[in-house]
């Protein structure tokens, strides 16, 4: 966030007319939103407000405390003297905010009925967000939001369900581009969310975070968005969450429609739940690997397997790979890496890389030159940073094997495969810039089941780890010939 919470409301100018007048009714096609959570048998609402005076009193006062409590935490908002109940109404519901309630609520008269009932608002709260430009004037187009989450939603995909309410509702209000300004890079949780929903991460501010739970400073990530368009098909954990209930309980999640009922069916034919030997949740399991869902627990076994040897990214992933699976591991070793005090303090700047047969060979076409530079080129300074974490082994970045890996026999989610190729084909010339231009390189990353791929392909990580992959293939394919 940019602004000063106790400064007045900022409000777009700039953009598609009509304006937004302060306080006055939403459009006519922003409605409550009725969703269902992660345990696809609760139901929940998004219901909308354009002022803070449509928020019942005794609800305000819940969701100051719950902001005031995360600002006292110091782990996710920059500010550090907590936001008086009068300055907290106009910035969080000057423009546009939403709140999640348990159960069907038609609209904002019915939660003014629920105040007048007693309701209990830690019980019935599950969390809520606001819209709003994240410039002034002529910028004032380009929306910024702010999301809480209460103690009884944690884990229950809220955060997930109000992200999706934020992309639906945002370009409505006349948006069209988002930006999250300081998502510090501690917040597992935050940065996968916005990874799964298609958001860029479009730059990187060093040492920006003085937070609490950390003894050094943190960086945050700047996550971008583009509003009008579709957005590429992310793969996310809320498809095992999805898995994982169709065989536990033989029953489709509520809302699944035709197309999802078949993708689960098909999905149930190659994954299986195994007992908890100390009594847990069942575990779900793809053949021998464990899928993990849960992007805390991901980052948490990235760590603890990095720092048993404190191997580079491409030998922490292959041994991660071996016993779990999850969509981009290589990008959740990448985050553990550079959050490794140890590797942090033996670092070195890195060397200039000595042009390999690929390179070489592309060099020898035009054509190919420019698409491999194209591919090499660093987009953020948070490349630089993580060629200096992956210099280990004695200096050089160790070379992962994905032969060695019995891919072949993996039976993958059609649904995931699908969407794959589905994606590979309506970018067309797109594909070329993924490091699969070829035939050749197509038929080898399908040869190793997709999984490998599945991790990089299409995916917005770092333009290094794409060339990584496009350098392997390419010199690969050159050997063929």
């Amino acid at each position: 966030m940019l602004d000063d919470p106790t400064a007045p409301a900022i409000y777009r100018t700039s953009g598609d007319a009509p304006y937004p007048t302060p306080y006055a009714p939403l459009p006519a096609n922003i409605v409550p939103r009725q969703v269902t959570l992660r345990d696809r048998s609760t139901t929940a609402t998004l219901v909308p407000f354009s002022s803070p005076d449509q928020v019942p009193k005794t609800l305000l006062h819940y969701l100051c405390a719950l902001l005031n409590r995360e600002i006292e935490k110091g782990d996710t908002y920059p500010m550090i003297n907590e936001l008086p109940l009068e300055s907290f109404g106009p910035y969080w519901f000057a423009n546009f905010g939403a709140v999640m309630l348990l159960g069907n609520v038609s609209n904002v008269d019915h939660v003014w009925q629920m105040e007048k009932e007693g309701i209990d608002w830690s019980k019935q709260c599950l969390g809520s967000f606001y819209i709003k430009p994240n410039y002034p004037g002529r910028s004032s187009h380009v929306c910024n939001g702010g999301f809480l989450v209460s103690d009884v939603a944690r884990n229950r995909g809220v955060g997930r369900l109000m992200g999706e309410g934020y992309l639906d509702w945002a370009p409505q209000l006349g948006y069209s581009y988002s930006v999250f300004n300081l998502v510090y890079e501690t917040n597992i949780a935050s940065a996968r969310i916005w990874d799964a929903l298609g958001f860029k991460r479009i730059g990187r501010v060093p040492g920006c975070g003085n937070l609490k739970s950390s003894d050094h400073l943190v960086d945050a990530i700047i996550f971008g968005r583009d509003l009008n368009g579709e957005a590429e098909d992310y793969l996310s954990e809320e498809r095992f969450d999805k898995i994982r209930y169709y065989l536990k309980t033989g029953n489709y999640p509520n809302g699944a429609d035709r197309a999802e009922k078949s993708r689960l069916r098909s999905a149930g034919a190659h994954y299986r739940l195994v007992p908890d030997p100390n009594g847990g949740e069942e575990k779900l399991m793809l053949k021998d690997k464990e899928v993990i869902s849960d992007p805390q627990k991901q980052y948490e076994i990235a760590l603890k397997s990095h720092a048993a040897t404190h191997a580079g990214i491409n030998k922490t992933t292959a041994s991660i790979a071996e016993r779990y699976h999850w969509i981009r591991i290589k990008e959740t070793v990448s985050q553990a890496i550079r959050n490794c005090t140890n590797c942090k303090e033996t670092a070195k700047p890195a060397k200039a890389a000595t042009p390999s047969k690929a390179s070489e060979t592309s060099q020898a076409s035009p054509g190919a030159a420019d698409h491999q530079s194209s591919i090499l080129s660093p987009a953020t300074v948070e490349n630089a940073e993580l060629q200096n974490a992956m210099q280990q082994d004695h200096g050089t970045q160790d070379q992962m094997d994905i032969s060695r890996f019995d891919y072949e026999d993996i039976p993958v989610d059609p649904a995931i495969m699908s969407d794959m190729y589905a994606s590979a084909s309506a970018t067309g010339a797109g594909a070329e810039n993924n490091g699969f231009g070829t035939e050749a390189t197509q038929q080898e990353v399908q040869g190793h089941g997709g999984m490998y791929g599945a991790q990089i392909y299409g995916d917005d990580a770092d333009a290094q780890l794409q060339a990584e992959l496009a350098g392997e293939l390419e010199t690969r394919h050159a050997g063929v010939q």
